[in-house]
């Protein structure tokens, strides 16, 4: 076979590899757009008012960034975070009004085996509210004295007293919940840009190999 013959084969190849590719991108597509839900396959349910109402709130929380950056509408890299995570948060409560008529969504899966650490009574009850059965414990502040004064460089010593006392109580809950039950595994909710949890975590890494899962995610 010729140099020329040769390469007129490898064209061909090529033009039959890439018709197939196409073929194959195309039916990927097709399946695609079978499998993408509309508002026609809506069932009969219920509406959450709760996550619609939430849903609203972050929505009318957003809409305030038109009137505060008008009339350019040009954010920062901070607004945007903020701007984003209220239109993340309003998706989410959306995604939940829609499940109560059918529609399915990627959501976080949470492990009925672990123990959950939280900052706040408050996480605990949203928790709660996901799984009843979930095995929670609210720290209501940090676990190491070293971390309040990061937290609060300002908070009088005689305050630290009673919040080392505090400290050394929830560690001990932990560690006879631990024992108790022996999770799958420890995880500690994390909201985004809060020290106090950030905190809370990288002292149960030390102590309780525990994992990190952000917050805004599930609640």
């Amino acid at each position: 076979m010729s140099e020329t013959q040769y390469s007129k084969e490898l064209i061909k190849k090529a033009v039959e590899t890439i018709s197939k590719a196409k073929a194959v991108s195309a039916t990927q597509n097709f399946e695609k757009n079978e499998n993408k839900k509309t508002f026609s396959d809506a069932k009969s349910g219920k509406i959450d008012t709760i996550e619609f109402k939430k849903a609203v709130h972050s929505l009318f929380e957003a809409d305030e960034y038109l009137y505060k950056y008008a009339p350019n509408h040009d954010l920062d890299e901070e607004k945007a975070k903020e701007f984003s995570k209220l239109l993340f948060d309003a998706q989410k409560h959306i995604n939940n009004v829609l499940g109560g008529f059918g529609f399915d969504f990627e959501t976080v899966a949470l492990d009925g085996q672990a123990l959950y650490i939280v900052s706040n009574k408050k996480v605990l009850k949203s928790l709660k509210d996901i799984n009843p059965d979930l095995n929670i414990i609210s720290t209501e502040g940090v676990l190491e004295i070293e971390d309040m004064k990061v937290v609060n460089p300002k908070i009088p010593e005689k305050a630290l007293l009673g919040i080392e006392k505090k400290c050394k109580i929830t560690k001990e809950q932990i560690s006879k919940v631990i024992s108790n039950i022996s999770p799958s595994k420890v995880v500690v909710l994390v909201k985004d840009g809060d020290i106090a949890d950030e905190l809370i975590y990288k002292r149960a890494k030390e102590l309780y190999n525990a994992e990190k899962l952000n917050a805004d995610e599930i609640l």
